[in-house]
């Protein structure tokens, strides 16, 4: 009899809670918070998972994508074209206030807050198609080149360091992309990764990077070095048939949320997956039958 209602219960779960509506199944009853990009529903939105439950924050016939909360814990920043192209927004997670933050006709992308909360980073596609990194000042909503002189044709998705100051990002160089970073104070560009290596994250404690390298099976595995660029380990060896991208580590620091996608799906089929980084142990946390992209993970929301 237990066996039976086990196999009746795991049947429901995968099953839409009604005729017609999206089918997933989620695997995550922790109190900190996930947020990501899915299409299950039939468009891009910006997705939370937390404490056993998923929730469609932004719910838009447009495209929304790239989620991040602030330091505070209280502002979800992201990209939406739901003006004709992507500018960036923010969210409040309390009351659900929407703001628009840029007014461009260009694409601004991949936006990431600074660790005092009182500006963005993010990046700007320009005419010709390179991508350019600006800073956007919250208060004077004044915004200029993050990268002065930068040896690299493009720079995307960067990352700054509250401890270090450093700022972690990739840049183009012939033939692919590399991890680096820039330190204002020194005004020094420093390689960090090899190329092939893109979309680096920085734990908590701002010892580790966590990123994205094609070095193995050449689909995408998860890396993580120091910041200085020693001690490369691949943390998915074992998933050579899959493409293993944008990661994010814990709050506490010792496990990375990440998307994955079979070779043989190609990258449109992303589901979440964790990866406990002492047993080296990998999860599936989240699977729908859209593309689950850019996880952010964050501390359970502040209580007042």
């Amino acid at each position: 009899m237990t066996r039976v209602i086990t196999l009746l219960f795991l049947i429901t779960a995968l099953l839409p809670a009604a005729p017609g509506e999206p089918f997933y199944r989620l695997s995550f009853s922790e109190r900190s918070r996930i947020f990501f990009t899915g299409d299950h529903s039939g468009n891009e939105e910006i997705y939370l998972v937390t404490e056993g439950r998923l929730r469609n924050l932004t719910n838009h016939p447009a495209s929304d994508r790239w989620p991040t909360v602030d330091p505070s814990g209280l502002r979800l920043l992201f990209t939406s074209n739901r003006s004709g192209n992507y500018d960036l927004y923010t969210l409040d997670l309390r009351n659900g206030r929407l703001d628009r933050l840029t007014f461009d006709p260009a694409d601004e992308l991949s936006p990431i807050w600074s660790p005092d909360g009182r500006a963005v980073l993010f990046d700007l596609q320009k005419e010709n198609g390179l991508f350019v990194t600006y800073r956007l000042d919250l208060s004077s909503r004044h915004r200029e080149p993050l990268f002065p002189g930068a040896p690299y044709p493009s720079t995307i998705v960067p990352f700054p360091s509250s401890r270090s100051g450093e700022i972690f990002f990739t840049g183009k160089v012939l033939l692919g992309w590399k991890v680096a970073k820039y330190d204002p104070l020194r005004k020094r560009y420093v390689d960090l990764g090899e190329r092939g290596s893109c979309r680096p994250r920085l734990s908590p404690d701002g010892k580790r990077i966590a990123y994205v390298s094609h070095r193995d099976d050449g689909l995408g595995d998860i890396f993580s070095m120091n910041t200085d660029g020693s001690q490369k380990t691949n943390l998915t060896p074992s998933r050579s048939r899959f493409y293993d991208y944008y990661p994010s580590f814990s709050p506490d620091g010792k496990r990375i949320v990440f998307s994955s996608s079979s070779e043989g799906k190609g990258k449109g089929s992303y589901q979440l997956y964790l990866l406990d980084l002492a047993t080296r142990k990998v999860r599936r946390i989240f699977f729908s039958s859209g593309n689950n992209s850019f996880p952010f993970w964050a501390p359970p929301l502040p209580q007042p």
